[in-house]
């Protein structure tokens, strides 16, 4: 488990620590809805939604340094991009295990912050 990049998310928040509080507690909230949203666009090959909803994810992941999660949201937004989604749904997966762990981490870490 790579461990996340509190450092680099505090210059990213410019040492402001309770933006990155509010950031982290808004991604918290969101990424299960986008994940959602993820399945049944993959499932319509719907690769519009799929490279938004990730794309999305991807963005915010880059707050916490080079996490396995946002190799997984990169990879399902060039999915996205090109139309290709035939491995989208075990990416999918990947992306939530992954997301499940980084949950644990940034929880733990708004107690530490």
């Amino acid at each position: 488990m790579q461990p996340i990049d509190l450092t680099a998310a505090l210059k990213a928040t410019d040492g402001d620590v309770e933006l990155l509080k509010d950031v982290i507690g808004t991604f918290l909230e969101e990424y299960p809805v986008l994940l959602a949203q993820l399945e049944p666009a993959i499932l319509a090959g719907d690769r519009a939604v799929v490279q938004r909803a990730s794309h999305t994810i991807k963005g915010t992941l880059r707050l916490f340094g080079d996490v396995p999660a946002k190799g997984f949201a990169e990879c399902l937004e060039t999915m996205g991009q090109s139309g290709d989604l035939s491995r989208a749904a075990e990416i999918v997966d990947s992306l939530k295990v992954a997301l499940a762990s980084l949950r644990m981490q940034l929880m733990d870490s708004m107690k530490m912050i």
